[in-house]
């Protein structure tokens, strides 16, 4: 089901379902499970999507960790987040260092 189709250097990552890390060129040591996961990932690195569409739209984000459907949905660039539940921290996009536990828990902020 093309999953890690695009990869050309990147190391050390698990792929398991349709399209996980379809993206992924240059990426390291990111873990995908779940039709959609971590998809649009091309160089982030050390990243955990498990669940339908969890961090879907990261592509350079690093160190995230996404547990649940839609989990961190829209991230792109953020780093160091952590969202379990239902769509926990889906409108996240370029924050970093969140945590979120639970079903549909939004809040986002970002520490230097």
């Amino acid at each position: 089901h093309q999953s890690l189709t695009s990869n050309t250097t990147g190391g050390a990552n698990t792929a398991i379902g349709q399209n996980c890390l379809y993206s992924n060129t240059t990426g390291t040591q990111n873990t995908a499970v779940g039709v959609g996961a971590l998809t649009a990932n091309t160089t982030g690195n050390e990243n955990t999507a498990i669940g339908r569409s969890a961090l879907v739209t990261n592509t350079a984000g690093t160190a995230n960790t996404a547990v649940g459907l839609q989990a961190l949905q829209y991230n792109t660039t953020g780093n160091g987040n952590t969202a379990t539940g239902y769509q926990a921290l889906v409108s996240n996009t370029t924050g970093n260092t969140n945590n979120a536990i639970g079903y549909g828990c939004h809040g986002v902020s970002s520490f230097a």
